[in-house]
């Protein structure tokens, strides 16, 4: 096992440098210069001309992410150099909030936005001097300390209107192999992790000592697939062998990008049932010196038919996984003790291990977690979205055409039409927003011209962006218990701001509601779970803004025409016409 394990590829060894250790004094180096108000300096014009120097015979393009304390460390050492080279040198900043840093991708997007206003730089700086600070409530605190359009900078970070963007530098990061930040790309060599400026200036050198290397981004290594003696018979499987999708993780178990994708792939089943098979094979990587026993362990199990829930345990307690940890993890199973000591240690396991990691080796895979998708590749720790626009690819016509329900949503389902419409719109709204009223409008016209055909399910979704819209949706779903949701729906979004008790009261009067009832329930937040149980729904779907609307499997984020709406039903009715037919 560790002849294989040592000849594993320098790529992975390269990982290891994203563990290196914060940087002292970190505090200096994360705060940014400011002017005597207190604000960050204007936008630096030699910031702006590194951008924008297009002809530059050098490109260094940089992987970051705002929550991420190796980018902001490296900040120092990136300006010292770049300054080294007037002229010479372009800036190409690539987006890429990690998936374990919650409020990463709002501060992307908020940076974005301040940047379509001229004050990129300046929120660039509050957002990395502001790391642990990047809730809703933060960012519109630095939009205004910069002076920012407040309605045209809310209206971006609500619609999801830069996410496109970033998703976009996230497929990149993912062709390219992409694990952590930051990641540089300097006229094609890749330099890992924080970086001196000492290091950074000696690429830049060899960059411009070598005037044909290519200035652009390196083309992706185009993946081989999986090898095609892969030998599955003996993989853990979980989901049925007829599914039409195979899913095939090579996966580390003291890797949280693995850690990451554990629950995402369980939630990913379950919206799929039957549909989806997972194979699981091992690769350990060389540096996490507890997960070649983890693997042991999990297999162990497997001989006693618990590999899933051994799996699920590491996974949910990757600190603790010395051999103490896994053995009482173990007995927490109710396995046969024995039978496990002797099968964690046998040479079967570790040389069943050894045959994955070769596997592995030989499909190219080179960092974990990475997918096999009915042979295609993918890898890192991927969100249930990419994963439902993967999946849907490889499924059966119409098979993906319906979100799977989730516990207590029938009982507690808001929608108008038939349940056996040939599109299932849900719409994800938050009744606290100014968008709802143009966002209803065109829903009740698309409702309207197409009769019969549509089935409509609302979704609460209040943002943390407006601190009393949770108030407007419990009374929303009060009214609701008494047949009155659309009513006083209505009459709440034309002035989303009025949260007060006195005027939903005044709502439920007008609607000729039972008062004591409604303001019971009010008062006793008796619909609070309702709400929650959405705001799951809409993360376990990457819904971040409001409205978002997924068109059975389709999904739009923000407003759109009334004839984009009007073409994207008219294709999905389209598309069951060809589907039931039978015809190609």
């Amino acid at each position: 096992m560790n002849l294989i394990m040592r000849s594993a590829r320098l790529g992975i060894a390269a990982f290891a440098l994203l563990q290196l250790a914060a940087a002292t004094s970190l505090a200096q180096l994360l705060r940014p210069t400011a002017s005597a108000d207190g604000l960050p300096e204007a936008s630096p014009a030699w910031k702006q001309q590194l951008v924008e120097n297009a002809k530059a015979p050098v490109k260094v393009v940089e992987f970051f992410d705002y929550q991420c304390p190796f980018c902001a460390a490296t900040i120092p050492a990136l300006e010292e150099a770049l300054r080294s080279y007037p002229g010479k040198v372009q800036l190409v900043l690539k987006n890429m909030p990690l998936s374990f840093h919650h409020d990463s991708m709002l501060a992307h997007q908020a940076a974005l936005a301040a940047g379509e206003q001229g004050r990129f730089w300046e929120m660039n700086a509050l957002l990395y001097a502001n790391q642990k600070k990047l809730k809703p409530e933060d960012l519109f605190d630095y939009a205004r300390r910069l002076n920012l359009d407040m309605a045209l900078f809310q209206q971006r970070l609500e619609t999801g209107y830069y996410k496109p963007a970033i998703e976009n530098d996230l497929a990149a990061a993912a062709e390219l192999r992409v694990t952590g930040t930051p990641t540089f790309f300097i006229n094609g060599e890749r330099l890992d992790g924080r970086q001196s400026a000492d290091r950074l200036r000696r690429a830049i050198d060899d960059a411009l000592a070598d005037p044909h290397r290519a200035v652009s981004l390196p083309k992706s290594r185009q993946p081989i697939g999986l090898a095609k003696d892969v030998d599955l018979s003996r993989s853990p499987v979980r989901g049925s062998k007829e599914a039409p999708v195979t899913i095939i993780e090579f996966s580390d178990m003291q890797c949280p990008f693995c850690g990451k994708a554990a629950p995402t792939l369980v939630e990913l089943m379950a919206q799929y049932p039957g549909r989806i098979r997972w194979v699981f094979k091992s690769f350990p990587l060389p540096f996490h010196s507890d997960s070649e026993l983890a693997h042991r362990a999990a297999l162990a199990a497997d001989r006693q038919g618990k590999f899933w829930e051994m799996h699920d345990l590491i996974f949910s307690d990757q600190r603790n996984i010395k051999r103490d940890d896994l053995l009482r993890k173990a007995q927490s199973l109710d396995l046969d003790m024995a039978r496990f000591a002797a099968d964690l240690d046998s040479e079967d396991l570790k040389q069943r291990v050894a045959s994955d990691f070769n596997d592995g080796l030989r499909s190219n895979v080179t960092a974990t977690p990475t997918f096999f998708v009915n042979g295609k590749e993918y890898s890192g720790a991927l969100s249930l979205n990419q994963f439902r626009a993967i999946v849907a690819k490889d499924l059966p016509a119409g098979a993906a055409g319906r979100f799977a329900d989730v516990p207590g949503e029938k009982q507690s389902e808001i929608s108008i039409g038939d349940s056996n419409s040939p599109i299932t719109l849900t719409w994800f709204s938050d009744l606290g927003s100014s968008l709802t009223v143009q966002a209803t409008l065109q829903l009740r016209e698309l409702l309207k011209t197409h009769p019969g055909k549509i089935r409509l399910v609302f979704k609460n979704c209040p943002l943390e962006t407006h601190p009393g819209a949770i108030r407007l949706h419990e009374a929303a779903l009060a009214a609701n218990a008494q047949g009155k949701f659309w009513e006083m729906h209505d009459l709440m979004i034309r002035n989303p701001e009025r949260t007060d008790k006195a005027t939903l009261l005044s709502y439920a009067s007008r609607l000729g509601l039972d008062l004591a009832r409604f303001e019971k329930e009010l008062d006793g937040d008796q619909y609070r779970r309702i709400i929650d149980q959405d705001l799951k729904e809409a993360r376990s779907r990457d819904v971040n803004g409001t409205p978002v609307f997924f068109v059975n499997a389709t999904r739009i984020d923000g407003l759109r025409s009334q004839q984009v709406l009007n073409t994207l039903v008219e294709s999905e009715l389209a598309r069951g016409l060809v589907a039931s037919s039978g015809k190609p």
